[in-house]
């Protein structure tokens, strides 16, 4: 096993794990290997997503008019936008690899069931799916945007490292 696989943080080794069985990959240190570079390529690109966007990296979101972006352990993004009367624009994209969840789920009218807290799961009551995986790095948008503003940024952050990640899959795993 070479040196990225085993820079990275026991949980998230653990979820590379589960995606390479989950994700037909051969069962070899390789593959490991290939999904932790791919990960912290895309560790990368959040962060800089994040930052060109003037988001603000935190733990916790407390204040439902902010919409957030997050970045699981497991490498999936979840975008939701901020409370809209009870409900909420939430936006859902797993990994390429994996074949146990959905590429992509959206809802209109999405409803948070517990504290928004990098460490934990996202849990909806009603929305895209009905939890992720633990949060890994979490970037709030700014509260002085208006809803909409927020919502579009957030649409055109997701799409742009929906683009980003699948590249890195398709260009990381070419070598297996």
């Amino acid at each position: 096993m070479s040196d990225v696989f085993k820079s990275l943080e026991p949980a998230i080794q653990e979820h590379l794990k589960v995606i390479r069985e989950t994700s037909g990959l051969p069962e070899s240190d390789t593959s490991l290997e290939l999904l932790a570079e791919g990960w912290k390529e895309k560790e990368g690109a959040f962060d800089d997503q994040a930052r060109s966007m003037g988001m603000d990296q935190a733990d916790e979101c407390k204040d439902s008019s902010r919409g957030f972006l997050a970045l699981t352990y497991s490498g999936s993004l979840v975008a939701v936008g901020p409370d809209n009367g009870g409900s909420r624009r939430a936006v859902y994209v797993s990994i390429d690899r994996r074949r146990d969840v959905p590429a992509r789920a959206e809802s209109e009218d999405a409803v948070l069931g517990a504290s928004v807290v990098c460490g934990q799961e996202i849990v909806f009551d009603k929305g895209p799916v009905k939890k992720s995986s633990a949060i890994y790095r979490l970037a709030l948008l700014p509260s002085a945007l208006a809803l909409n503003d927020q919502n579009e940024r957030l649409d055109e952050a997701t799409v742009a490292l929906t683009k980003e990640f699948q590249a890195v899959d398709d260009t990381r795993f070419d070598e297996l």
